[in-house]
């Protein structure tokens, strides 16, 4: 029974969870049924995977009916494996978010962030299970505007998070605008939202509307990506947003927007690399050079941790969108094995960097000093991710850059050759100012107090994950392999 709903329950669990928990008046009772409605997610969704690893797709009719009349929930082995990777972000993220929040959000305040977390959960998973495009589109601005509450919430510690928040207001609205407005350009030439019927109905559609809206839809996924220029929300809303909040988007958020990029192109337009008839995929390789240059570049002149981590986010955005605009079924593998494996690192990274946060009340660079003597453990994980950031053999960053180096060599594109040789440079100089912070001597002898132990799992696990998926990386590749050739109709 539950295994032939589990494509609807999946997005109808956190969904209705979330007003039921914004209702309880005790933050730790709330706290912990988030963490099990997560797991009874994560739980479900692994269930879907198991279910398309032998490339079935899962085709369930809302209400009974039929697509395309009705909305359709269709769940490949891409959206399967996506909305396992939300899940469990957020599983994880929920074992620490409680104690995150202590000290900088009332308790009974907190209730009301996990409510709007649960939707944000909801709305991610929507977005990659659905086969309706306009099901996407309700689904973003659910995601989105629990994003826009969360990020808020962050004001308590620092009130710069209500500026955060309404840039990613301004700018996530006009992304929203954008896509919807695609979206009714494919509509009226089309007569259809059903993602599948779409691409078929596409080739005879007027060629002019169709370059019209997919130009619409691309501009609004690259706002909801932050592909340069379009960056501006990213880095304050990770840095301002309460920690455990910062690490779900850093796993989750532009993830799932560079999923839509792969799935508009692949899926509705039948056409790899492509959306529309507009060959968007020549523009992917130097705006993603462009993204890892700045991105790295402001990283190394910037004071705080969070924020650092979150331009390197954007450098690391570039590689995948570089994979994309390579082609073919190596190029959306590349970008899916970077997708997942910097979903694991930077989630390292960024729950880490919670637990620092946690401890110091700070994460200044200039107030990491003595982090090495007084959070070794902390410490420890912060070099193991900034080794991955690297690419550093044994490391899952290692294996993603890899293929990404090896795909343009095959290609003979020398200049992204040397753009990922330049940028992982840079990445040692900003990976360096944190190892150098964390050694310097502190001003005054503090007590040792590291990880609490909310944090050790969660950290533990995805470091465990960025050594694993670094020494064993077939079973990565095998599904990246997988996912890419489905899509494409080839074999990998």
């Amino acid at each position: 029974m539950i295994a032939q709903h589990a494509a609807v329950l999946v997005v109808v669990l956190p969904l209705l969870c979330a007003p039921l928990v914004a209702l309880l008046r005790d933050a730790r009772i709330a706290g912990a049924a988030v963490l099990m409605i997560a797991a009874l997610d994560a739980a479900l969704a692994t269930l879907l995977l198991c279910q398309t690893l032998d490339g079935t797709v899962i085709s369930y009719a809302l209400g009974n009916w039929a697509p395309p009349i009705g909305i359709e929930y269709r769940i490949d082995l891409l959206a399967a494996a996506m909305a396992c990777l939300l899940a469990y972000a957020a599983t994880l993220v929920a074992l620490f978010l409680p104690v995150s929040l202590r000290g900088t959000i009332a308790p009974g305040d907190q209730p009301r962030l996990f409510a709007a977390f649960l939707l944000c959960l909801a709305g991610l998973v929507g977005i990659v299970v659905t086969g309706d495009i306009f099901n996407v589109f309700v689904f973003l601005e659910i995601s989105s505007l629990s994003t826009y509450v969360l990020i808020a919430m962050g004001a308590g510690a620092d009130r710069r998070a209500l500026t955060a928040a309404f840039d990613y207001l301004v700018l996530g609205a006009t992304g929203a605008t954008f896509f919807v407005i695609g979206i009714a350009f494919l509509y009226v030439v089309t007569g259809t939202l059903n993602m599948a019927d779409l691409g078929e109905r596409m080739a005879t559609a007027p060629k002019r509307a169709v370059i019209v809206g997919s130009s619409f839809i691309f501009v609004g996924i690259a706002l909801k990506a932050a592909m340069l220029p379009l960056h501006r929300w990213m880095p304050n809303a990770y840095a301002y947003a309460p920690a455990g909040v910062g690490t779900f988007l850093a796993m989750t958020a532009t993830k799932v927007s560079i999923y839509l990029l792969i799935r508009m192109s692949d899926f509705v337009f039948d056409t790899p690399g492509e959306i529309g008839r507009v060959n968007f995929a020549a523009l992917l390789p130097p705006i993603g050079l462009a993204m890892l240059v700045a991105g790295s570049v402001i990283a190394v002149t910037t004071k705080d941790l969070r924020r650092l981590l979150a331009y390197s986010s954007i450098a690391n955005l570039g590689l995948m969108l570089v994979a994309l605009g390579l082609g073919g079924i190596s190029g959306i593998a590349a970008a899916l094995v970077n997708l997942f494996n910097h979903a694991i690192i930077k989630g390292g990274m960024f729950a880490t960097t919670a637990a620092v946060l946690h401890r110091r009340g700070t994460t200044r660079m200039d107030a990491l000093a003595g982090l090495s003597r007084d959070m070794p453990v902390a410490f420890g994980f912060l070099v193991l991710g900034g080794l991955a950031l690297i690419g550093v053999p044994l490391t899952a960053g290692f294996v993603s850059k890899l293929l990404v180096v090896k795909l343009a060599f095959e290609q003979a594109n020398w200049l992204v050759v040397g753009g990922v040789m330049l940028t992982s440079l840079i990445t040692v100089a900003y990976v360096w100012r944190i190892v150098e912070a964390g050694m310097a001597a502190p001003a005054k002898t503090a007590p040792r107090h590291d990880l609490h132990p909310a944090f050790l799992l969660p950290v533990g696990l995805l470091g465990a994950a960025t050594i694993g998926l670094g020494i064993w990386s077939e079973p990565m590749l095998t599904l990246a392999g997988r996912i890419a050739a489905q899509m494409i109709g080839g074999a990998p």
